[in-house]
């Protein structure tokens, strides 16, 4: 159980979890993905409230353990005032936490998504420079290619952008040949890989 606050002022406890496991709960995964884990409905209001709380999603299976921090952390992990968990990757938010499960659920690599999120991302600057669009990883289709979804192109529209396999398989190649290539080390700050590292670092040199 944990203590929450509605915008409303009403203080109650709801049972939203600091812990996960994917392997042993059954229906965390599902829960996870369609944006329930974290949810609850206030007593008083009836608001549905998306919460940014701190979790940990173990997946033994994996081989992985990723720590989600809220948002108002993200520059403590960043800056390194927040103190890593060893062997656990970090994400910041629900959405980069869905994006990061999926990525692991299709068995592929998350730096090479990453960095396929920089390609797609620098391609929509170049349309209209003004925008400052985000990526995230939704699944890979039947035929193997991955869909990737584009937020902030248009308002109030999603862009679904699909990537052929061969392309991933390339990148993927390229990584392990030179994994401490700059552009695959940018990515990562510390235990936390994005491609909002190196976007934030564009933006503060524009």
């Amino acid at each position: 159980m944990r203590k929450i606050t509605c915008p409303c002022e009403q203080v109650f406890n709801a049972d939203i979890p600091e812990k996960v496991d994917l392997d042993q709960d059954t229906d965390a995964l599902d829960k996870l993905m369609d944006g329930s884990l974290l949810s609850c409905i206030c007593p008083t209001c009836n608001a549905e409230l998306n919460l940014d709380l701190p979790l940990t999603v173990s997946w033994p299976s994996r081989k992985a353990t990723i720590v989600m921090v809220p948002e108002m952390e993200r520059l403590a992990l960043v800056s390194g005032t927040l103190s890593p968990k060893k062997n656990a990757m970090y994400v910041v938010g629900y959405a980069e936490l869905a994006d990061r499960t999926a990525v692991l659920r299709d068995g592929l690599e998350p730096v090479v998504i990453e960095a396929l999120k920089y390609r797609l991302l620098q391609k929509a600057k170049e349309t209209d420079p003004q925008k400052n669009p985000v990526a995230f990883y939704e699944k890979r289709d039947e035929s193997g290619e991955l869909e990737f979804h584009i937020h902030g192109i248009r308002e109030t529209e999603v862009a679904v952008t699909r990537i052929p396999s061969r392309l991933y398989d390339s990148i993927l190649g390229d990584w392990k040949a030179n994994p401490e290539r700059e552009d695959y080390t940018a990515l990562h700050v510390g235990s936390y890989l994005s491609v909002r590292n190196i976007l934030l670092e564009d933006s503060s040199d524009a």
